[in-house]
C-alpha cells in the first residue's frame, strides 16, 4: 500500500507506518470479508429460518434489523467496522499533528503559483456540516485548529488512502478518474471550457478532472477552509493549475452560466435531501447552455428491507446520517425540479478499482442544460 509522494503529503515514522498498515489491513478485512459475509449470513441462514417461522420474508427494516441483531457475527462485524473507522483517524491524526506546523508553512500560497486559493472566514457553516463528524473524522471537513490551518485536508489525504487500503489509487484519484473517463467515453464531443468540482476536499477528483480535460479552467470548492488550503498546495505540488475557493455548493458566488460542467463525487450522500435539491438548482444556474451536471447517485431506490438496513449501516456506524435518504431519493425528479428538461436527464454506471467485486458500480445521474 504505497501512496504517491508529493510535497504536502504527511510523512510517517516507522511506528506510524506500521500502525497505518494495521489499520488498512483491518479495514480491508472488514470491507472484503466481514461486511459481504453479512449478506451471505442473511441469505443462507437467517432469512430461511425467518421464512420457516413466519411463512414470509421480513417486511420492514426493523424486522430485518431485529433478525440480524440476533447474530453474533453481525454484531461483532459492526464493532470491527466502527473500531477500524476510529482507528484510521486516530492513527493518521497523530502523525499529522506531529508535523502540522511544517505542513501549514508549506501550504502558504506562492507568488508563482499555477492556480489560486481563497477562503471566506465569514461564511456561515451549514448546520448539517457542524452537527456531526462525518466518517467519524474528528472535526469533520471544516474545523480549523489554528491560523492558516490545513489539518483536515492533510488528515483526509493520508487517511483516505489508509481507509481504502490503497484501493482508490496511489493519489486517491481513482473514483474521479473513473467518472471523467465515463464522460469522455459517452460524450466524446464534449469539451468543457470551465469545470466546477463541488465538495472537492483535498482535490482528489479535481485533479482528475484537470488531467482529463487539461485545456479547461478547473475550480474546486468546499465548505472547509483547511480543505481548500491543502487542496491548493497539493495541486501545486503536483504541477496542476486549479482554482480553489471556500464555498457552499448550494450558493456560490460564480456568475450565471459560468461553467460547462458542474460535478460532485461522494458529496450528495453526505447531504440532506433539501440540500441535494439546492445543489441541483445551483448547478442549473451555473451551467451554460449545453452544459452538463454529473453526480454519483441516482440508483433505483431500495425496496428490500435487508438492503435498506445495509445502507443504514453507514448512518449508524460511520456517522453518515443522510446516506439512507440519499439512496431513496429520485434523482430524476430532483433534477427536473431543479429546472432540467425531462429529455435531458441521463443515468450511467462506471466501475472503479476499489469497488470491483465488493460493491456495485458507481451509479451516475446527470443532465444537460437546454
Amino acid at each position: 500500500m504505497f501512496q504517491q509522494a508529493h510535497a504536502m503529503l504527511p510523512s510517517a515514522t516507522h511506528d506510524e507506518a506500521a500502525r497505518e498498515d494495521f489499520c488498512s489491513s483491518l479495514r480491508k478485512m472488514f470491507t472484503t470479508e466481514l461486511f459481504p459475509g453479512t449478506r451471505a449470513l442473511y441469505a443462507n441462514k437467517l432469512l430461511p429460518e425467518f421464512e420457516r417461522k413466519h411463512g414470509r420474508k421480513p417486511e420492514s427494516q426493523r424486522e430485518a434489523a431485529e433478525l440480524m441483531q440476533s447474530s453474533f457475527y453481525y454484531r461483532g462485524s459492526n464493532v470491527v467496522g466502527r473500531a477500524a473507522q476510529e482507528l484510521v483517524w486516530d492513527t493518521v491524526g497523530e502523525s499529522v499533528e506531529r508535523q502540522l506546523p511544517e505542513l501549514v508553512e508549506r501550504a502558504k500560497p506562492k507568488a508563482d503559483a499555477l492556480g489560486t486559493v481563497r477562503t471566506n472566514p465569514d461564511m456561515a457553516m451549514p448546520r448539517y456540516i457542524e452537527a456531526v463528524d462525518i466518517h467519524v473524522m474528528p472535526g469533520n471537513f471544516h474545523t480549523e485548529i489554528g491560523p492558516d490551518d490545513v489539518y483536515a485536508g492533510a488528515l483526509y489525504d493520508r487517511g483516505v488512502h489508509v481507509f481504502a487500503f490503497g484501493g482508490l489509487g496511489d493519489r486517491n484519484e481513482q473514483l474521479g478518474a473513473a467518472i471523467a473517463a465515463w464522460l469522455k467515453e459517452n460524450r466524446p464531443d464534449f469539451h468543457p471550457r470551465r469545470i466546477l468540482d463541488v465538495g472537492c476536499g483535498p482535490g482528489f477528483t479535481t485533479v482528475a478532472w484537470k488531467e482529463a480535460y487539461p485545456d479547461a479552467e478547473v475550480h474546486g470548492i468546499d465548505v472547509g477552509a483547511p480543505q481548500v488550503r491543502y487542496g491548493h498546495a497539493r495541486a501545486e505540488a503536483m504541477g496542476t493549475a486549479i482554482h480553489f475557493s471556500q464555498q457552499d455548493g448550494t450558493d456560490t458566488d460564480f456568475p450565471d452560466g459560468y461553467f460547462d460542467l458542474v460535478t460532485s463525487m461522494l458529496v450528495t450522500h453526505e447531504m440532506p435531501v433539501p440540500m441535494i435539491q439546492a445543489l441541483f438548482k445551483e448547478s442549473h444556474r451555473l451551467l451554460a447552455p449545453g452544459g452538463i451536471t454529473l453526480h454519483d447517485g441516482g440508483a433505483d431506490p431500495l425496496d428490500d428491507p435487508f438492503d435498506t438496513l445495509m445502507t443504514s449501516w453507514f448512518g449508524i456506524n460511520a456517522n453518515e446520517p443522510f446516506s439512507a435518504q440519499f439512496r431513496a431519493l429520485d434523482f430524476h425528479a430532483a433534477l427536473v425540479k431543479a429546472g432540467f428538461a425531462e429529455d435531458k436527464i441521463f443515468k450511467g454506471q462506471r466501475e472503479a478499482v476499489y469497488l470491483k467485486g465488493q460493491l456495485p458500480p458507481i451509479s451516475l445521474a446527470g443532465a444537460v442544460k437546454d
